[in-house]
């Protein structure tokens, strides 16, 4: 399978390379800027300002055969002292009725754990309050190659992606310090019928043998994800799986063999301006000793999002609990966000 994706790959890039672009290019900046009031209350308390922005540089062009081609590099804050960081960059050539191409670092991410998710906000498992719920991983932590279909029937799409260790600004005369694993996804979207969304993903780790270490089980996992929109209700349904790598799935006990996730949410347009959502997830580990105890992380989540024209006002609040699998650590986080998009 590998050799065959490689081979499609560099097929694609080579037919790519034999044609001259006929025009220079376009950049554009787009991005946002947001203010946020944080309240957390519980074994976590704090009260946080903050203000955040994310800027998306693009540039694009055409070649002379009709395709097309766009670079994109995200300029975001580093969380540690708040400095610009170049984390995510890709290149894509659209070959109209031949698909799509992608070459990609720490960006394209094609899992759908999140595609249940009606939020008029944003996912509260994924804020500054880290409850602890274990998702797969997906492209998006690797540098990948893709390769997306054009429209099948059905309104159905597939894509399928091989990736290898990458690190944020990795460019083209940079390597990585030591060797490790590598990766396989595939994705695939369709739209059978007027509001109905299903998507799903699987990826799997190919593990790099570093000649001392014994797996018993290699990192593996997929998400799925069930969307109806009706009128101006929307409603999701969707599962994520995790199985991690790990060299002691023999001997049980507190060895989680799998992580399972499920998450249910329902969005409503009350008008053109105003948005509200109610979501609930919940996080399960599975031990390999079925009689290990074990406790769910639960999270429930209500929101509304106000358009004020240039920006949006938004309030958020989230009940979490047992965070980190941990019984009886509760915690509640409230957030007031003033996002302004350009």
């Amino acid at each position: 399978m590998r050799k065959m994706m490689k081979t499609l790959f560099v097929s694609i890039a080579s037919l790519s390379l034999m044609f001259s672009v006929s025009n220079a290019g376009e950049l554009s900046v787009s991005g946002t800027a947001k203010a946020t009031y944080h309240v957390t209350n519980g074994s976590t308390a704090d009260n946080t300002i903050g203000i955040t922005n994310e800027m998306n540089f693009k540039a694009s062009g055409e070649m002379d055969n009709g395709y097309a081609w766009a670079y994109d590099v995200a300029l975001d804050p580093d969380s540690t002292d708040g400095s610009a960081l170049n984390d995510d960059a890709s290149i894509t050539i659209t070959m109209n009725d031949l698909g799509t191409a992608k070459i990609c670092v720490l960006a394209c991410g094609n899992g759908k754990e999140y595609a249940f998710d009606q939020s008029a906000y944003t996912s509260m498992s994924d804020t500054g309050l880290s409850e602890g719920i274990t998702y797969p991983n997906s492209g998006s932590s690797y540098a990948t190659i893709q390769y997306h279909t054009p429209e099948l029937p059905f309104g159905t799409t597939a894509h399928i992606e091989f990736g290898q260790q990458s690190k944020a600004g990795q460019s083209g005369n940079a390597s990585n310090t030591t060797n490790g694993n590598s990766m396989e996804g595939y994705g695939l979207v369709s739209k059978p019928v007027d509001g109905l969304t299903l998507s799903a993903y699987y990826m799997t780790v190919n593990d790099y043998d570093d000649g001392t270490t014994t797996e018993d089980q290699l990192e593996e996992g997929g998400s799925y994800g069930i969307e109806y929109a009706i009128g101006n209700f929307t409603a999701g349904y969707g599962k994520s799986f995790q199985a991690p790598e790990t060299s002691s799935i023999t001997t049980g006990g507190a060895t989680v063999e799998y992580y399972e996730n499920t998450g249910v949410s329902i969005g409503f347009a009350v008008n053109d301006a105003l948005s509200i959502s109610w979501t609930q997830e919940e996080g399960e580990r599975v031990f390999q000793t079925t009689s290990t105890t074990a406790y769910d992380i639960e999270m429930t989540s209500y929101q509304a999002a106000y358009s004020l024209g240039g920006a949006t006002l938004s309030i958020a609040r989230a009940d979490y609990d047992n965070i980190n699998y941990v019984n009886g650590d509760d915690a509640t986080e409230t957030i007031f966000a003033l996002n302004f998009a350009f």
